[in-house]
């Protein structure tokens, strides 16, 4: 039996990035909008978040501005109106950031670990080579440390396939990043889904296998590919993306749900 009630999309801001980001050996010349995607399960066990967004703070302060997302660096910034706000979206709902008790972390990218600052009750899942990679001294793109560093978090630091809760498995799927995970959610009507965070961002990385264009692996890269379509075919379970421009536009969206 599913412990899974209901599950929420909400869209948290957009990013404006080459088209060969997103899809391997595409024309850069070509600039896209991406979405920012995350997904909020209601739980009998409580709320569980899947992945935290972006913090706008980082978009607005022009010390942030300089640091991450001057030119040469990540440029231009993403978009985040006020109707992306995680928090006004969650209060749409009737919860706050304080109503979280699970953040399940895809990985840790600073359009994924935005608010993790903001639920210090939460028990924070992520994947055991994720954490350590985020941890070290590696150089690292995209990784925002303020964002994650942060003392007194109550990490759950995982290895591997785990079932989080009754009806949500975390699935490794490295490549992406070292410790990539991807969700599977069992929803009491609709049924299984997977949620695939970045393994692709958009649905042609899966029809077509097309490696994303940014992998710390193209070999695991393309095997999670792999393994997700082998999921589709095996369980039937539709893919919700977190970052396809045509797919989120024909899903419904917070404070609409799916059951």
């Amino acid at each position: 039996m599913t412990a899974v009630k209901r599950m929420f999309v909400l869209l948290c801001g957009y990013e404006i990035l080459p088209m060969n980001v997103s899809l391997r050996g595409a024309d850069p010349k070509f600039i896209v909008s991406v979405p920012i995607c995350t997904y909020l399960l209601d739980t009998r066990d409580g709320w569980v978040l899947l992945d935290a967004g972006l913090d706008s703070h980082h978009l607005v302060d022009p010390g942030q501005i300089e640091k991450y997302f001057s030119p040469g660096r990540w440029f231009p910034p993403p978009i985040v109106k006020p109707v992306h706000e995680m928090e006004a979206q969650l209060k749409s709902i009737g919860i706050g950031f304080e109503d979280i008790s699970v953040l399940i972390l895809s990985h840790l990218h600073a359009d994924h670990s935005g608010h993790i600052k903001r639920m210090p009750q939460a028990r924070i899942v992520v994947q055991k080579r994720e954490y350590d990679y985020a941890f070290s001294n590696a150089a690292k793109i995209a990784y925002f440390p303020e964002d994650y560093d942060i003392h007194g978090l109550n990490w759950d630091v995982i290895d591997g396939d785990t079932k989080v809760l009754d009806g949500i498995e975390a699935i490794f799927t490295p490549g992406h990043t070292p410790g990539h995970q991807s969700l599977i959610v069992d929803l009491p009507q609709t049924g299984k889904v997977i949620l695939t965070a970045d393994v692709g961002d958009w649905i042609e990385n899966f029809d077509q296998e097309i490696l994303p264009g940014s992998a710390t692996s193209d070999e695991e890269a393309i095997a999670s590919i792999r393994r997700i379509n082998a999921l589709r075919q095996q369980t039937g379970a539709p893919m919700f993306l977190t970052h396809d421009p045509v797919l989120v536009q024909k899903i419904k969206l917070a404070p609409d749900y799916y059951a």
